[in-house]
């Protein structure tokens, strides 16, 4: 097992996709909490060549690797699934094993893991039947991470908001274009800004969490919820005209990937370890103020 406290003052945290949305939110935070970062982008590490990785953490020899690399384009993944596999499924794995007896390995999964089939939130223990090759191959993953026993937290999550691309600036883009905003409003889960899970994940960690966390904004919305909110308070925030925004099922706009109808993820077990994730219109209102200092 990992022969170092992660948390302690000077820790050097390695984070693999340190370009995406949460490893650039972390890489941003972390520095301010003591901790050491190695950014370890596409460029410099591909996550998929082991003994890249093997050679990164000789060379790195960090107290804890967070592992934010993945094939995230849903749809992508139906019409690339051998390229999804080697990276979502098969990496996790082989980076659990390179970091088992030397640090601390954090993987983050997807709600995407769950069929979305009933009405009650998704605890960690419950049984996964992914829909999609997404969901699958994150779930090979989190398998094999698991397998390899290591010291390891699999850090599932959804709806992610956070620098770079997410639907939240695609909505705010649309809106100043003035098309025709249509979103489905029976898919359901949790909106969770980066800051908010960078933060909650360090909380976590304080805590001691280990295995499954399921770690995610409180409150629960639609994806057209998500919609009208961003377009009302980005609009207070003169980020976008406040323009209509019209509710549709998920059978008027079908996508080659399916999606789960109901993915609300249990944090019961977060809120245990102290973990206190905000509402998510309380993030969302977060982000849109920095957003707007940013000038986007």
């Amino acid at each position: 097992m990992a022969t170092r406290d992660p948390m302690q003052a000077g820790a050097r945290w390695l984070i693999t996709g340190a370009r995406g949305q949460l490893g650039r939110t972390l890489c941003a935070l972390l520095p301010a909490r003591g901790i050491e970062v190695v950014a370890a982008d596409r460029a410099r590490l591909d996550v998929t060549d082991v003994t890249a990785v093997a050679r990164e953490l000789e060379t790195a020899s960090p107290d804890a690797v967070i592992h934010c690399a993945a094939f995230t384009h849903v749809d992508g993944c139906e019409q690339e699934p051998e390229l999804a596999q080697r990276v979502n499924g098969d990496a996790p794995a082989a980076l659990a094993g390179a970091c088992r007896d030397r640090c601390l390995l954090v993987s983050w999964s997807t709600d995407y893991v769950f069929d979305g089939q009933g009405g009650v939130p998704w605890r960690e223990e419950d049984e996964p039947r992914p829909l999609s090759v997404y969901g699958r191959t994150k779930l090979a993953g989190e398998q094999g991470v698991r397998e390899a026993g290591g010291e390891h937290l699999i850090a599932r999550t959804q709806w992610v908001i956070g620098p770079g691309a997410n639907f939240v600036r695609t909505i705010l883009g649309a809106a100043r274009e003035g098309r025709e905003l249509r979103v489905v409003d029976d898919q359901i889960g949790r909106p969770s800004t980066t800051v908010a899970l960078a933060e909650g994940l360090l909380t976590a960690l304080e805590a001691g969490a280990r295995g499954t966390l399921h770690l995610a904004c409180e409150g629960i919305a639609s994806w057209y919820d998500l919609a009208c909110d961003a377009v009302a308070q980005g609009a207070r925030r003169g980020l976008c005209p406040e323009v209509p925004v019209t509710p549709i099922p998920t059978a008027q706009m079908p996508r080659p990937a399916a999606r789960p109808a109901f993915g609300v993820l249990d944090l019961a077990r977060a809120r245990a370890l102290g973990v206190r994730m905000p509402h998510w219109r309380t993030a969302l209102s977060d982000y849109l103020d920095a957003e707007r200092e940013d000038g986007r």
